[in-house]
């Protein structure tokens, strides 16, 4: 799939009145099939630069937005305004089960990119672990150099 999109995303989690920020900017695809719009780009671990994963953004007709990571659907985050969802979020000590409250999503997206802005709540056994903003934003790459850097601002 070729990259000659520019995408930026912001990132903010609150867990209990403390806030980290996390921006990221790099290469992606960006393509429309069946009705669903896909942002795909290659995420490096920060442990291990050499490790790394694709995540996909999928976005419906109906708006509502599923982050993929690897590519599946499998261990998703779905993304729906006034719906929970659960969840399984995949970490270095095992699978953790989720539920995600979406209460604000607005999605701007056309063939030549846009944006996605969400507000949501993630819970664990139903009590609230941490309430997050996301900006995603796509753009087609004016200079056709497909060369990507990953940087987070905490």
């Amino acid at each position: 799939m070729e990259e000659n999109y520019i995408l930026s995303i912001e990132g903010k989690q609150t867990v209990e009145g403390s806030s980290d920020k996390i921006d990221l900017k790099t290469c992606a695809s960006y393509i429309t099939k069946n009705g669903n719009r896909y942002i795909s780009y290659t995420e490096y671990d920060v442990t291990n630069p050499r490790e790394t994963h694709r995540t996909t953004v999928k976005v419906s007709p109906d708006n509502v937005v599923t982050v993929m990571k690897g590519g599946t659907e499998r261990h998703s985050m779905i993304l729906e305004k006034g719906v929970r969802h659960k969840c399984e979020y995949i970490t270095h000590f095992g699978t953790i089960s989720l539920g995600v409250f979406t209460d604000m999503l607005n999605v701007s997206l056309d063939d030549r990119g846009g944006e996605i802005r969400v507000h949501y709540n993630i819970d664990v056994h139903s009590e609230l672990a941490s309430s997050n903003e996301l900006i995603i934003k796509i753009k087609e790459d004016g200079s056709n150099v497909n060369s990507s850097s990953n940087s987070t601002t905490t």
